[in-house]
């Protein structure tokens, strides 16, 4: 019995040493949904949450996948810095006074942290790139020149992040995507950006490297609250011109606006595919925007997305017509043609899932270059036109949320079926 005592004794005792070197996950970090604990990015997150970095999205997700806006990850420098009281005003001329980020950007501007980028603007909203996290870290920790070689293929001695990014791997704050990359064009997640802070700070996380999550999805939610008429080039160098964004149809039965049906649509697509493990970064989250067709593909160029998928529905003079169709350029469109055959397999896969989900007539794929979003994109993209508003059947069921779950669904499927996920 004394023995048994005494192994119990060592037992328990053991088992107080675990406790100690290894303290819980954060009450608020383990409560994210999203956040598996043997995540790579899980104690980074811990950290971040417990020191008030950084915060979680809303329902209970962190949002490990999602893009981080250049704003955003300002903030994020800010509150590591000691969120110092206002007093920074910022003469950046889309940096607003009270806007939520205005302190920080202020701050961050005035310690040299961030220039902008050009013509006065900041550009909060865009996505910040790895190439542009790993420049702004570097100048927080007062721009140290660095030795050693340089491991990764596609940074060179010229890039304006070149030295920040040879200090940073330097200080074990990134290993790269991979052995021989860093991809400093592509948009850093919240994951990333997160296990960069730690890494900074002296914390370390086994993984080697920040792996890319999955394939990097551009959904474009069609149109705006406002049109805007003015003329824009159909195609680079094109002398035809078209107007800018058009309003869109509306459905007389659901009295619910394209611009309202896409954005709802293209929303409810972001939460799915980063479910499934995708990047997503919107073109517009709101409806009160100004964005031209160019703009939108710019959006996907500027990002080197794997896929673009532009939300829209469709109306006719003639209410029985229904159905759904997608629309890419034509295998000898003067601008991309070098695309057609992704852009076809895009087409094909999304519009197939599409109507296996919902049940929908299965029109046929359009190839044409008159619209001015795909002559401009250097991405894979396609127009998946959902349904006919002016159909009174389709129109209110595009306008339910169990229809338009089908709909995200059938997206979503093609998505996977054309990255073979």
């Amino acid at each position: 019995m004394k023995q048994y005592r005494v192994r119990l004794l060592a037992a328990v005792l053991v088992l107080v040493l675990l406790a100690a070197l290894c303290p819980p996950r954060s009450a608020e970090a383990a409560a994210f949904k999203d956040v598996p604990a043997d995540a790579w990015y899980a104690k980074a997150v811990d950290w971040a949450i417990e020191r008030g970095i950084i915060r979680g999205l809303s329902a209970g997700t962190f949002g490990p996948r999602r893009t981080c806006t250049r704003a955003r990850i300002v903030t994020f420098l800010y509150r590591l810095d000691g969120q110092h009281p206002a007093g920074n005003p910022t003469d950046f001329s889309d940096v607003p006074a009270d806007a939520w980020y205005a302190d920080a950007v202020g701050w961050a501007e005035s310690a040299g942290i961030v220039s902008g980028v050009g013509k006065g603007r900041f550009a909060p909203n865009a996505p910040c790139t790895r190439g542009q996290v790993a420049a702004m870290l570097w100048r927080c920790a007062g721009q140290p020149q660095s030795g050693g070689t340089n491991p990764f293929r596609d940074v060179r001695s010229t890039d304006y992040y070149y030295q920040a990014v040879l200090w940073a791997v330097q200080k074990g704050i990134t290993t790269g995507t991979d052995a021989a990359h860093f991809s400093p064009n592509r948009p850093c997640t919240r994951a990333q950006i997160v296990t960069f802070l730690y890494r900074m700070n002296g914390g370390r996380i086994d993984e080697p490297t920040e792996p890319e999550p999955g394939p990097l999805v551009v959904i474009d939610p069609g149109h705006q609250l406002h049109a805007n008429p003015d003329k824009e080039p159909n195609g680079p160098g094109s002398s035809v011109m078209k107007a800018k964004v058009s309003g869109g149809t509306y459905g007389p039965a659901s009295r619910v606006h394209e611009y309202q049906l896409n954005l709802t649509v293209g929303l409810m697509l972001r939460t799915e595919l980063e479910r499934r493990g995708y990047r997503v970064i919107m073109t517009r989250t709101t409806h009160d925007v100004d964005l031209s067709n160019v703009d939108r593909a710019k959006i996907g160029n500027n990002v080197h997305a794997d896929a673009v998928v532009r939300i829209h529905a469709n109306g006719s003079t003639d209410a029985s017509v229904h159905g759904a169709y997608t629309i890419n350029m034509t295998k000898n469109n003067p601008w991309n043609a070098n695309l057609y055959t992704k852009s076809r397999a895009l087409s094909e896969a999304v519009l197939n899932a599409f109507c296996a989900r919902t049940g929908a007539r299965k029109r046929s794929i359009w190839d044409t270059d008159t619209m001015t979003g795909i002559n401009w994109s250097t991405v894979p993209v396609t127009i998946i036109e959902m349904g006919y508003m002016s159909n009174r059947a389709e129109d209110l069921a595009m306008a339910t949320a169990a229809y338009q779950q089908k709909m995200v669904l059938g997206i979503a499927d093609g998505i996977d079926d054309y990255f073979g996920r």
